[in-house]
């Protein structure tokens, strides 16, 4: 039993206690006294112990750490980030350190024993310390001086800070690199007789745009001048495979005692943003679980929340654009026509289509410069890479988004490169193949673009091209009155305009060209009414109207147009039965001789128009009652005066259930003239023959009611007005305000 009570005892101190070594720094440099600190607290715990290990610096720091020498590492991000990424003093990477806890801001000062020198430039051929070997120090010194390309010519001195202080005093060195200003240091450049060579803020802004480590530091001398210099981190790290519960119980007690922590004057992080510091290093998996605990969000989760949405939201865009560019797709090829409920979608990409190519050079344009700007940021991004690796500043990595895109898109035209030319080899090679794929690629495309561009507008020019247009009106053959017809049809005083389809095959030009007809709501298709094939190209399958049109250079006009209604009558039953259409079409057939116009009807026409038969009336009332001709001119000449247009009623309209004479009244106040009731409009002739039945009327167009049945006839849904309006925008306006009125 008492072997047993002994191994739980045991068993328990090894749980919950812990003795850790620390890699510091020198003997009571910064490093080592905070460790110090830390070794204090841990003991006031009685369960751990932080034994500082005295080291020449965070590199030596790191190499004992990955080799397992000690458990924990003071050492600076900047030295860090080079283990982790392999570069120099480091050959292999370190993907075991984690994070433990962010410690204080180390500046990196310039100090000199002349007074005349107080920019970097100066430096050149001195004699210069950067810190001891294996040094944080040394590192970032070699960095800055690499980067103003002064590495090479200066006479380098790896020694310890206190030598170099004491050669800089007997003027042996010219200039020396320090992490912090000691007591005796400040003093010293307060009395001038040491000084402080300030990094300007232009060359720290290049520095930290290609090293991230570095941060920007300003420090006030006594005389109140402010100097910037730059600065990089302390941190506390460890590997991954120490235990995440040690992790765990030295985060937690560092933490709720940081003010013990024994810092370099007062260059330590506030508690409060202690974790909203990027050290460039993931944290340990017993830090995160002390964040969970906690409920503490941490610069890398800060920075995921940060980017998310914009990650989101460009992710949604490109989804929202493929599946926009799939529908254009869909509307090209004619799919999107057979869908019932998606009037408004194909009037949308109808017009985008159309725009697309009205635009298409400046389309284009825009593509090139994307295809450029995307090069241009992969090129940075490779100069980025190369420029950490080889500790030096990339021009085509620094310079301006906008200059590195001109500059590409220079070499590309013309092969010149200036000073300009990438140094990475993958950005070298991007920048080789752009004079070969780059604009000679381009090109290619536009001549292939063109070319399929020329060919499109010749078969449309031809009438060769398949329309989809949809809901559209097909006028079908031509004669000296189609061109007034059209014009009318696409008039401007028109809010809602329908297409139309131009087919004939008795014309040796395009009407839309010649006549300078608006392309986007007018298309030519060549062929004949009685032609199948030719119907298809002109989308009859999603017409809504066609008009077939007299030929005058017929030696039997009517016949033709009597065959062509029974073409189109037929084959629009067929793909009615074959469900490629919701409803029959609507014929109107203008017929020459109005004997024929039975035969016409005979034919299921819908309308027969019987323009001699017309001409003679107005004739005739002409001579009769003068003045007669003036009045149809102005109602059928769409003009600033008053002009003929329809109402069609809808469900809801506030018109239903109104009489002729209440319905005149109504829109008088609005300056709208009533001059019919269309029963039969939107009704097939069945509908309308049993309803003019059930309500005893003799005419399926009531105009000015002439017996008491046409009198007490009450609007309809489905009915249609036909009034007198200057404009159809007051026809829209008017109705909208009898609905708020009514």
């Amino acid at each position: 039993m008492l072997r047993i009570f002994l191994l739980l005892i045991i068993g328990n101190l090894v749980a919950f206690s812990a003795v850790l070594n620390i890699a510091s720094g020198a003997k009571d440099a910064n490093y080592y006294v905070l460790a110090k600190s830390m070794n204090n607290i841990a003991r006031k715990s009685k369960n751990q112990k932080i034994i500082p290990i005295i080291t020449k610096g965070s590199v030596e720091n790191i190499k004992k750490l990955l080799s397992k020498k000690v458990d924990l590492a003071i050492v600076q991000n900047n030295i860090a980030f080079f283990a982790k990424n392999a570069h120099q003093p480091f050959v292999k990477y370190n993907e075991n350190l984690r994070l433990v806890l962010p410690l204080f801001k180390e500046p990196i000062f310039i100090i000199t024993n002349q007074k005349g020198i107080n920019s970097l430039s100066q430096l050149r051929h001195k004699k210069i310390a950067i810190g001891d070997r294996e040094s944080g120090l040394s590192e970032s010194a070699k960095v800055i001086l690499n980067v103003m390309s002064l590495l090479d010519t200066i006479q380098v001195y790896q020694i310890p800070e206190s030598l170099a202080i004491t050669k800089l005093q007997k003027k042996s060195l010219d200039a020396i690199f320090v992490n912090n200003l000691t007591p005796y240091l400040k003093d010293q450049i307060n009395q001038e007789k040491l000084f402080i060579v300030p990094i300007p803020k232009s060359f720290i802004y290049k520095l930290k745009k290609t090293f991230p480590y570095f941060e920007t530091h300003k420090f006030i001398l006594l005389n109140k001048e402010s100097i910037s210099t730059v600065a990089v981190r302390s941190i506390l790290i460890t590997r991954n495979d120490v235990d995440s519960s040690t992790i765990y119980a030295i985060m937690k007690l560092l933490v709720q005692h940081y003010d013990e922590l024994i810092f370099p004057d007062a260059y330590h992080t506030n508690i409060n943003e202690l974790f909203k510091i990027d050290t460039q290093l993931d944290w340990h998996n017993g830090a995160k679980e002390y964040f969970s605990e906690h409920h503490i969000i941490t610069s890398s989760d800060k920075i995921f929340n940060k980017y998310f949405w914009y990650i989101f939201i460009a992710s949604l865009f490109s989804i929202v654009a493929l599946i926009f560019v799939f529908m254009l797709v869909l509307y090209r090829l004619g799919w999107l026509n057979r869908l019932n409920n998606s009037q408004r979608l194909v009037s949308y990409l109808q017009k985008i289509y159309f725009y697309t190519f009205k635009y298409k050079y400046i389309l284009l344009l825009s593509f090139i410069i994307l295809s450029y700007s995307i090069a241009v940021l992969i090129i940075k991004y490779f100069e980025h890479s190369w420029a950490i690796e080889h500790n030096v500043i990339s021009v085509f990595d620094e310079n301006p988004f906008f200059e590195s895109s001109l500059w590409l898109f220079i070499f590309g035209a013309t092969g010149y490169n200036g000073d300009f030319f990438p140094n990475s080899s993958e950005g070298k090679l991007l920048v080789s193949l752009i004079p070969m794929f780059g604009l000679g690629g381009f090109f290619a495309l536009i001549g292939f673009i063109t070319s399929d561009q020329i060919k499109k507008y010749i078969l449309e020019a031809k009438g060769m091209v398949k329309i989809n247009f949809n809901n559209h009106i097909i006028v079908c053959g031509w004669n000296d009155k189609t061109k007034l017809l059209i014009e009318n049809l696409t008039h401007d005083n028109l809010s809602v305009k329908k297409d139309l389809v131009i087919l004939t095959d008795n014309l040796d030009y395009n009407p839309v060209e010649k006549y300078n007809f608006n392309s986007q709501f007018v298309k030519y298709v060549y062929g004949s009414a009685t032609d199948r094939e030719s119907l298809d190209k002109a989308n009859i399958a999603d017409a809504a109207t066609a008009i077939i049109i007299a030929d005058a250079t017929s030696s039997d006009p009517d016949a033709r147009t009597i065959l062509s209604i029974l073409a189109i009558e037929k084959y629009s039953d067929k793909l009615l039965k074959e469900n490629k259409r919701n409803k029959d079409i609507y014929t109107i057939a203008e017929i020459i001789d109005p004997a024929n116009a039975q035969i016409a009807n005979d034919a299921d026409v819908d309308q027969v128009i019987s323009l001699g038969d017309i001409e003679s009336k107005i004739f005739t009332q002409s001579i009769q009652n003068p003045g007669v001709i003036k009045f149809v001119n102005e109602i059928f000449t769409y003009d600033n005066n008053n002009d003929i247009y329809s109402i069609d009623i809808v469900q809801g309209c506030k018109l239903i259930g109104k009489n002729y004479d209440e319905i005149l009244f109504l829109l008088r106040k609005y300056e709208i003239l009533l001059l019919s009731i269309n029963i039969e409009a939107n009704r097939t002739k069945e509908n309308v023959e049993k309803l003019c039945n059930e309500y005893k009327l003799a005419r399926a167009v009531i105009t000015n009611p002439i017996d008491i049945n046409e009198e007490n006839y009450k609007l309809m849904e489905n009915d249609s007005l036909i009034v007198l309006a200057q404009y159809e925008n007051n026809i829209t306006e008017s109705l909208q305000q009898i609905k708020k009125e009514c």
